[in-house]
């Protein structure tokens, strides 16, 4: 009964904390401080070993390399927070990400866009501060950043060139 008594409490707990509902191939996770809203799918596609994939499991949203055990995402992924305010947007095709990604700061500022590349797969980046400031340009492939980030030193910002993953030196005038 010792042993019973606190699996008891972490279960209730856990149980509060987030919700999942489920109604027609539509999800929705509540926890305490944001919501997801997205679509999953029955379709079984082929799998290709290096890739990810995203699938809804247990009232849980799951990532795993080469395969997958729930449902796929499909179709539109939302998250918003507990006062309602949109934090990130874009779509899933067969547990895929494709199309726009964008996120979004606390004060409603767009926080970063992200679009795929259909040629090549990899992730066009565009990020910016709170105040709207562009802070990072650039592609990412393979996580590996190839463009320019916008820097903070001291109270100046400094533009610094990156080439697959790598920090360029300055150039020399």
């Amino acid at each position: 009964m010792k042993r019973i008594l606190p699996l008891l409490i972490i279960i209730s707990f856990t149980a509060l904390n987030t919700a999942a509902q489920y109604y027609n191939g539509q999800v929705r996770i509540d926890s305490l401080d944001r919501s997801f809203l997205f679509q999953v799918t029955d379709a079984t596609p082929r799998l290709h070993a290096h890739r990810f994939y995203t699938w809804f499991k247990s009232g849980r949203i799951h990532t795993t390399e080469g395969g997958y055990y729930g449902k796929l995402l499909h179709g539109y992924y939302k998250v918003v927070d507990k006062e309602r305010r949109l934090l990130e947007e874009g779509r899933f095709k067969q547990g895929r990400r494709v199309s726009a990604w964008r996120t979004w700061h606390e004060n409603g500022r767009l926080k970063t866009i992200t679009r795929k590349r259909f040629w090549d797969g990899a992730w066009r980046i565009d990020a910016y501060a709170p105040d709207g400031q562009r802070i990072k340009k650039g592609v990412e492939k393979n996580n590996q950043f190839t463009g320019r980030q916008v820097e903070m030193v001291k109270d100046s910002a400094v533009v610094v060139l990156y080439k697959k993953g790598i920090r360029q030196p300055a150039a020399k005038k």
